[in-house]
């Protein structure tokens, strides 16, 4: 049998659902007696299925349904979820209508968008105004506004809100071609980054995309792309910033549309590396800027809290909270930089004679 993407690495967890259990092993899973987490049991159960009669389905199903809400939350948020589990627990939340599992998971940009097909259809008026909040999600895939207008629980004000969608986005846009000279420097850093780590070609491992490590040859490349994503339109270009590779995501990140700039944070497929990248860059725009400073995935990186302490467009309160993250050697260029603003520069100091034991 395949291969099946699971968040679990249980070695157990892998046996089950690859269809190598016993049928012993099988009928522990069903009791809850296994050395499992709710989460793997969840997704053992889930996947186990196909491989089990009518009455043990009924059993697994029940034993489903009995995990917390609080441990299919933290799955359905996770960027890495089985979708097949994923839906199952999208379903359930649909039938008892749990909005806060749909709301999370309609900002879950790495599940399927017929996931959202499915609530905007079947959803009610709770949800539907929860789908609405995922407007990059609805740009990139209009079928789900189709959706939302069909479903008999639509009210006027979510009519309203999906014309408006449609209108500003989708009928109407100002679509801008993306200029060459604000994307070639930007491509050639992740080329000049590839060769700092040691690579012999600039592939990324995740999306298996081969950027040359010639320049010529990246220039042209990066042409090549950007001609064709500005015959695009606002929708097809965030559909691509969330689904592309990482060369179209440098493009797509200096479009003029702010929705499809912001849509290149939102790719399930964007790595910490882009993301020290763009904050290195400083004609990101602040809003950019403001986005990344607050997810906490990526401010646990240590690149990319120097990198936004650096960047003068991070919000003063944001630097300040990421200064004394910082190590001791850069805590010390960063008090003498007079580009660095004087509340964040004092700060830095004080945390270097803190650190390192330098008198006043």
């Amino acid at each position: 049998m395949a291969n099946i993407n699971t968040i679990s690495k249980n070695p157990l967890v892998k046996k089950i659902i690859e269809g190598e259990a016993r049928e012993e092993l099988i009928g522990l899973l069903l009791q809850k007696e296994l050395p499992l987490t709710e989460e793997e049991y969840l997704e053992s159960l889930v996947l186990v299925l196909k491989l089990m009669d009518e009455a043990m389905k009924g059993k697994a199903i029940s034993l489903f349904r009995g995990i917390s809400e609080n441990v299919k939350t933290a799955y359905i948020k996770n960027t890495k979820a089985n979708h097949r589990v994923a839906f199952f627990i999208i379903q359930e939340a649909l039938n008892q209508k749990n909005l806060s599992i749909i709301s999370t998971a309609v900002q879950n940009q790495a599940l399927p968008y017929e996931f959202l097909l499915k609530i905007a259809g079947k959803g009610d008026v709770s949800m539907l105004e929860a789908l609405l909040v995922n407007q990059i999600k609805l740009i990139a895939y209009p079928e789900i506004l189709d959706e939302i207008e069909e479903n008999p629980k639509a009210t006027n004000y979510i009519k309203g809100k999906v014309k408006e969608i449609r209108e500003f986005y989708l009928e109407y846009p100002e679509v801008e071609d993306i200029l060459e000279e604000t994307v070639i420097e930007d491509v050639k850093e992740i080329v000049t980054m590839n060769l700092e780590k040691g690579k012999e070609i600039g592939e990324d491992e995740e999306e298996g995309e081969d950027i040359p490590l010639d320049l010529k040859e990246v220039e042209q490349k990066t042409m090549t792309a950007l001609q064709e994503i500005n015959l695009l339109t606002i929708s097809e270009r965030i559909k691509l910033a969330l689904t592309g590779v990482r060369t179209q995501r440098m493009i797509l990140v200096k479009d003029s549309n702010k929705m499809v700039a912001l849509a290149v944070l939102e790719s399930p497929k964007i790595s910490l590396d882009e993301v020290a990248l763009l904050v290195r860059n400083k004609s990101l725009p602040g809003e950019l800027i403001a986005k990344i400073s607050k997810k906490r995935e990526w401010t646990k990186n240590y690149s990319i809290i120097h990198e936004l302490v650096l960047n003068p467009k991070t919000l003063v309160k944001d630097a300040l909270g990421f200064v004394k993250k910082l190590y001791v050697k850069d805590l010390q260029k960063i008090s003498r930089d007079k580009n660095i603003n004087p509340v964040v520069r004092n700060l830095a100091l004080n945390y270097y004679r803190e650190k390192s034991g330098v008198k006043k």
